[in-house]
C-alpha cells in the first residue's frame, strides 16, 4: 500500500510539472518570449513586402513636340538627336496607371522620378513630372530630375514628390528636354520609371 501511495504521488507530481511547463510555454508564447514552447514566433508567418509596380518608358517611345520632329532620332530604346542640327529636343510621355500597388486603384503610391540618360560635353537631359487637370487643361509640375554631369556614361536620375498620385483626380505626363550647346555632342535618354 505504501508503494502504491508513493507511486500515486509521484504520478501527481509528474503531472503538475507537465502542466506547470504548459502554463510557462503558454505565457512565453503570448508574451512575445522567444523559446521552443508551442506557439513561439519561430513558426509565425513572414511579415508582407509591399512591392511598388512602376510606370515604365523607355526613351524611344516618346511623343515629339511639333518643333522637335526634325531632330528627332532614335535607336532601339534610346532617344537623343538624329544629326548634327537642333540644341533643344523636346518629347512627351503618357504616364498610366498600373492599378496594382495601392487598395485604392487609381492612387499607387508612387513617390519617385527616375531618369535614366547620358550627357556628354556640357549637354543637359531633364525630365519633368506634370499633373493635369483634365477639365481646365492647368498643370502643376510635381518634380524634375536632371542630369548635367558632362557625363558619356548611362546613369540614373532621380527626384521624389509628395502630391499623391491619383488617376481619378488628374492626368499625367513625363515631359523631357535633351539640350547641347553645340551639334557635336550626343545626350542620349534611355529610360524614365515612376515608383
Amino acid at each position: 500500500m505504501k508503494d502504491m501511495n508513493l507511486a500515486i504521488r509521484t504520478k501527481k507530481s509528474s503531472l503538475r510539472l507537465i502542466a506547470l511547463g504548459a502554463i510557462v510555454a503558454l505565457l512565453m508564447a503570448g508574451s512575445g518570449a522567444r523559446g521552443y514552447a508551442v506557439g513561439s514566433k519561430a513558426n509565425a508567418p513572414a511579415p508582407q513586402v509591399v512591392v511598388i509596380n512602376p510606370w515604365t518608358a523607355a526613351g524611344s517611345t516618346g511623343a515629339a513636340d511639333e518643333t522637335s520632329i526634325p531632330l528627332f532620332g532614335t535607336n532601339g530604346p534610346n532617344l537623343g538627336f538624329r544629326g548634327a542640327a537642333g540644341a533643344l529636343l523636346v518629347a512627351r510621355y503618357n504616364v498610366t496607371n498600373t492599378y496594382d500597388n495601392n487598395p485604392i486603384p487609381t492612387a499607387p503610391g508612387w513617390t519617385t522620378l527616375e531618369l535614366g540618360s547620358a550627357t556628354p560635353g556640357n549637354s543637359v537631359v531633364t525630365a519633368r513630372l506634370w499633373q493635369v487637370d483634365p477639365c481646365t487643361g492647368q498643370q502643376v509640375e510635381l518634380c524634375r530630375a536632371v542630369n548635367n554631369t558632362d557625363n558619356p556614361n548611362p546613369r540614373c536620375d532621380k527626384c521624389t514628390f509628395n502630391t499623391p498620385i491619383d488617376f481619378a483626380l488628374f492626368v499625367y505626363y513625363v515631359e523631357v528636354d535633351l539640350q547641347r550647346p553645340n551639334g557635336m555632342v550626343q545626350p542620349t535618354v534611355f529610360s524614365l520609371r515612376i515608383y
